[in-house]
Parts: structure tokens; C-alpha cells; sequence
């Protein structure tokens, strides 16, 4: 396998500074999410090179996934909704059934899909399984790497 040039992070406080310095020349290339990028793809003036979910985004469907590359390779940003700790159950419950109903609507749908976000909508059960997941998948790197929240 041929290695590219070495990179350097350059943190952004969003994704928006990212895009404008990309448009702008100031970088080669950058990790942005669907929402953030879908706007510029639309209009050309950026090019996606690979999706980091490990298969292909419903939205871009003629971008490779980079887990078609790198095996294994999956990342993903995703949004929920989170509430204070101790919420009454029937509360959590009342929510999480009338956010889901909203997200499973076809206007919803059609509108995140055209954001470049990919609708899900799940039970609070789930939603605590996937972020135990990406904590135990990140923490070690996270710690290994010394990173620190700014």
C-alpha cells in the first residue's frame, strides 16, 4: 500500500469554520457530517471522498464507505435526546414514544434524509446501549491519546 502525505489535526470549533477554510484553501481536506457538508456536495463545491459509517449513506449513495478500504472502519456521528438524571419514567416514556412518532413520520424522514442525517428513533434503552458502546469503543483511545476536554 502507498502512504499518502502525513496530516495534521487542526480542531474547529464546528463544522462550519472547517468547510470555510476547505472552500477557501486553507486545507486539503476535512471530516465533516452529512448536515454540515450536504449543502457545498449539492452544490459542487466540495467533493465527497468516503463516508466513515460502515456501509454507504442512503444520501450519497455513490460514495464508498472507507470500511470498503479499511475493514472494520466505522464511525458515525449521531444526535438524541437527553434529559436531567432521575426524570419520572412515565415522562422519559411519554417522550421518547412522541419523538419517535415524529421521526417516523415520511415528512421528517424526507427532510433529515435530504439534511444528509439518517432518521432513526429508537427506545431510551437503546439509545443508553449505543452511547455505552461508542464510550467503551472511544474511552481507551481517548485516555491512550491523552486527550482532554477543552
Amino acid at each position: 500500500m502507498q502512504r499518502g502525505p502525513d496530516s495534521t489535526n487542526n480542531p474547529y470549533k464546528g463544522g462550519a469554520p472547517a468547510i470555510n477554510d476547505l472552500l477557501g484553501g486553507q486545507i486539503p481536506m476535512s471530516f465533516n457530517n452529512g448536515p454540515e457538508s450536504v449543502g457545498q456536495l449539492q452544490a459542487g463545491t466540495v467533493r465527497a471522498l468516503a463516508v466513515t459509517t460502515g456501509s454507504r449513506a442512503p444520501f450519497l449513495p455513490d460514495v464508498p464507505s472507507m470500511s470498503e478500504t479499511v475493514p472494520g472502519y466505522d464511525t458515525e456521528v449521531w444526535w438524541g435526546l437527553i434529559g436531567p438524571g432521575g426524570m419520572p419514567a412515565d415522562l422519559v416514556a411519554k417522550i421518547s414514544h412522541d419523538f419517535v412518532a415524529a421521526v417516523n413520520t415520511e415528512a421528517v424522514k424526507e427532510r433529515l434524509g435530504k439534511l444528509g442525517a439518517i432518521p432513526i428513533g429508537s427506545t431510551p434503552e437503546t439509545f443508553v446501549a449505543k452511547i455505552r458502546a461508542d464510550y467503551d469503543k472511544w474511552g481507551p483511545i481517548i485516555k491512550a491519546a491523552g486527550m482532554k476536554a477543552e
